[in-house]
């Protein structure tokens, strides 16, 4: 059985990512309809960001693990042409100060549907998804991105490629699109909907690292305000958000949306992020 710190060290860092660009020549996102998409949909641009933060695992038993360090940034930019933004989150190990895990999205400026998105790792695995309407290539590693040991330097690194179309279109919020969608939404009290996710699973949310991939409803719920001490290390009048199909909690700030707090369940305990610095 593994320790509540082997579990941290594999599931938290999936989990922002839950929280290396490519070359595609890409049109306009997909304007289809979205059955799944309930209430208003997310609308850009965003407010830019830099935020340097901690998790942690509260565990149900036994001594807490080594904090992970996270990197999350997001910026303006231009996808071929298109006014775009890009988000990327880089983790280290427990207790560790090199990152070794890097996800990374890029999606439009105004809808936030996507036009690509990628996970990576220091020893060379990755997969990267490129959008061309419903239309995805993947590029990946023939060793799982996710679980696969660590590739030993020198080694050779095996190359796959497929092309498969999704059934509508749909959001890359598991692969690090769910805060920005969040906070392109008008919150408040009583506030619900849901948008249309890109899955790996045609019954349940999960990244999906093979493809063809799957499109689910993702949903949220506006809980109430609290006003907490988070990311930015003072009190704050906060939305408290919750998705169920994840079980995540959000706290995205009243007067300007952005994240101050998030906590999520997990095998072994309570996952959270703290700040170490905003700017």
């Amino acid at each position: 059985m593994r320790t509540a710190s082997e579990r941290f060290q594999t599931i938290a860092p999936s989990a922002a990512a839950l929280l290396l660009l490519g070359s595609v020549a890409w049109a306009e996102p997909p304007t289809g309809a979205m059955p799944l998409l309930r209430g208003p949909a997310p609308q850009g641009p965003l407010k830019p960001f830099v935020i340097d933060m901690v998790g942690t695992l509260a565990p149900d038993a036994g001594p807490a693990p080594p904090p992970i360090l996270f990197h999350d940034t997001l910026e303006d930019t231009i996808w071929h042409g298109h006014k775009a933004t890009r988000r990327e989150t880089a983790t280290t190990m427990p207790g560790g100060q090199e990152f070794v895990r890097w996800a990374v999205v890029i999606f439009d400026a105004k809808t936030l549907l996507p036009y690509y998105s990628e996970y990576r790792r220091a020893d060379g695995l990755f997969l990267r998804h490129e959008f061309d309407g419903l239309h995805v290539k993947e590029t990946r590693s023939s060793a799982d991105v996710a679980k696969a040991p660590r590739v030993a330097p020198g080694e050779k690194i095996d190359v796959v490629t497929s092309e498969f179309d999704l059934p509508q279109p749909g959001f890359t919020w598991l692969e690090n699109t769910g805060l920005p969608i969040l906070l392109a939404l008008p919150l408040r009290d009583g506030f619900a909907g849901s948008v249309p996710v890109i899955t790996g699973d045609s019954s349940k949310m999960q990244p999906c690292l093979v493809g063809p991939c799957h499109v689910l409803r993702m949903s949220y719920q506006v809980k109430g305000q609290e006003v907490i001490t988070g990311i930015s290390g003072k009190p704050v009048r906060t939305w408290k958000v919750w998705i169920p199909e994840t079980r995540f909690t959000f706290w995205i700030a009243c007067d300007e949306p952005r994240l101050e707090g998030v906590t999520w369940p997990g095998p072994g305990g309570t996952y959270s992020m703290t700040g170490r610095r905003s700017t």
